[in-house]
């Protein structure tokens, strides 16, 4: 339909009429072909290179952030970008240091990994830290409530050992740039000056972090 060539358009026209400098716009993709493809486009339309524009997905976005400012809030910013296997090797491996019962049968101590941090994963998507889960979970009734506890007990000592190991997954790049921004307003509002004009490309697929990071941008 033509919503990357539109956003594309913009960009270029936003600088080429002296409404913005390359680096007071932020253009933000879901996939790395889809930024590279725009700042091909970008590159082309315009008459010299422009290499302090800020295009990218929205994790390398928070990466790029993070390594920067991590030590704003108490993060390493020289940590280590886990992959979906080697995350899933690190729950492995550290799985005997969880407070589990039904999340670890005796049997087949490995059966729920995926599944957790498949779990994980939504919370993070859905802008749910460890102590709102945690407070969330002591407030359910029934025989859901332990495994809710559970969870959320697990949930939150993932998050404490990834820390201290210096170790991040995909997921904790918009977490913690959440954080940051919340944290820090003097952060928030440094990028909020810099960045003139925000651009999302396929807007309607962010979840619910994504888009209260754009908000707070804006």
């Amino acid at each position: 339909t033509g919503k990357t060539t539109v956003v594309t358009e913009r960009i270029n026209h936003l600088i080429s009429k002296g409404l913005a400098k390359p680096a007071e716009i932020l253009a933000l993709t879901f996939t790395d072909k889809a930024a590279r493809e725009m700042e091909e486009r970008v590159d082309l339309a315009m008459p010299y290179g422009y290499t302090d524009m800020w295009i990218a997905t929205f994790h390398s976005f928070c990466d790029r952030i993070l390594r920067r400012e991590a030590l704003q809030i108490g993060l390493d910013p020289s940590y280590k970008l886990m992959t979906q296997s080697e995350t899933i090797q690190f729950l492995r491996t550290n799985l005997f240091k969880f407070d589990l019962d039904y999340f670890r049968p005796r049997g087949n101590p490995t059966k729920f990994i995926s599944g957790m941090l498949q779990h994980f994963s939504r919370l993070k998507d859905e802008d749910i830290v460890p102590r709102a889960y945690l407070c969330y979970s002591k407030q359910e009734k029934g025989d859901e409530a332990k495994k809710t506890i559970e969870l959320a007990k697990a949930y939150r000592d993932y998050e404490e050992i990834k820390t201290k190991e210096s170790l991040m997954d995909f997921g904790d790049l918009i977490s913690n740039t959440l954080r940051l921004f919340r944290t820090r307003r003097n952060v928030l509002r440094e990028y909020q000056n810099k960045f003139k004009y925000i651009l999302v490309d396929e807007y309607q697929d962010t979840n619910i972090s994504q888009n209260e990071l754009v908000c707070l941008l804006a």
